[in-house]
């Protein structure tokens, strides 16, 4: 009896200990801009252990540098195809002290170390002839790569760990298994009535040694032990959660290239934005909409054991701004337990406004 009784109040610990996450909304700050430094289309962003914030302007092909206040330090980079210069920069990833950086317009990873606070020296360069979604930085310079490549066979993969300094990739899931198929024939005969429309953008993170992906039309998180190589599929679909759906109306728009169409359906269902491993123990993923109407879209935080059990779901940014899903980008910085959130919004003098929202997630 005592032994049952022991065990009964550890599963009591563990699960107290599982639900005792909170998030706390600690600050918000504006992003500083001038006609000299403006803010064109920003992609993603990430903050360094100095609380430095390096944002990737999409179409001014650089990378501005903020420090905690908003205030604007550095800008690096310009278009070009010479030294420190990019096409168009996509995504981004951080791990002290390196900088990654996939240009998809030059088909190349760029790997710089930061020096100082707001520097960047250039480390290497190397060629990703295909199309990253998401990236991170693991062990020993390895890049973490969600999106399209090729393998050795002619075969499309979707998620694979590069090694830059040997050129060679560690492919973890097919393009079908990364949808949540478990054939190609299953994945081909959706992806005219389905996937084409919704739109292919993947996420993943790292930890230890386990990997975690996700499609944004599906709450459906993929987990690849790198060592053994076993595959776990999670996800929990709450009432909150609207999936991505397609109509014959919807059909018509994106062929008659009718955008606002578009933007009106997409506004009521739900996207995957996001995942990141808050430790070694729990996951968490980002998923936007459906859009409220007075309050601007909806951001949602479900949060996981890192073996998939479902802890809760929580909504952020009650007074977010931000019309579309286009307009969020998500950073979590592991060291420190902060979830910075970036909307964007239009001033009455038609201006672009950029907030960073702060929260912290505590145990």
């Amino acid at each position: 009896m005592k032994k049952i009784l022991s065990a009964v109040f550890l599963l009591l610990s563990l699960f107290s200990a599982v639900f005792s996450i909170e998030i706390k909304h600690i600050r918000e700050f504006a992003l500083f801009q001038d006609e000299k430094t403006f803010i064109s289309i920003p992609g993603s962003f990430f903050v360094t252990e100095d609380d430095m914030l390096f944002l990737i302007d999409k179409k001014a092909s650089n990378i501005k540098i903020f420090d905690a206040d908003g205030k604007l330090i550095n800008v690096f980079g310009k278009k070009g195809l010479g030294p420190d210069e990019f096409i168009l920069p996509f995504v981004s990833a951080y791990k002290k002290p390196f900088v990654a950086l996939a240009d998809t317009g030059r088909r190349r990873f760029f790997l710089y170390k930061k020096t100082g606070k707001h520097n960047l020296e250039f480390v290497k360069w190397c060629l990703n002839l295909d199309m990253p979604h998401d990236i991170a930085l693991m062990n020993d310079g390895e890049f973490l790569v969600a999106g399209s490549k090729l393998d050795e066979n002619g075969k499309w993969q979707n998620l694979y760990i590069y090694d830059c300094e040997k050129n060679e990739c560690d492919f973890l899931l097919n393009l079908a298994m990364s949808y949540g198929y478990k054939s190609d024939n299953d994945f081909e005969k959706d992806f005219s009535n389905k996937l084409e429309y919704i739109g292919a953008i993947q996420y993943c993170d790292w930890v230890d040694d386990n990997i975690y992906q996700v499609w944004t039309g599906d709450i459906n998180i993929n987990k690849i032990n790198i060592k053994t190589r076993e595959l776990t599929s999670f996800g929990k679909k709450t009432e909150n959660y609207v999936p991505p759906y397609v109509t014959p109306e919807i059909k018509k728009a994106y062929f008659s290239k009718q955008p606002k169409v578009i933007l009106d359906a997409r506004s009521r269902m739900s996207y995957v934005m996001d995942i990141f491993t808050l430790n070694s123990k729990n996951v968490a993923l980002i998923y936007v909409g459906p859009l409220k109407k007075n309050k601007g879209i909806n951001v949602m935080l479900q949060l996981y054991t890192g073996s998939g059990g479902f802890i809760k779901e929580v909504e952020l940014l009650l007074n977010a701004k931000a019309s579309t899903s286009y307009e969020l980008h998500f950073y979590f910085k592991r060291d420190k337990s902060l979830l910075y959130v970036m909307d964007t919004r239009t001033s009455e003098e038609f201006d672009q406004v950029f907030n960073v929202h702060v929260y912290r997630l505590e145990e």
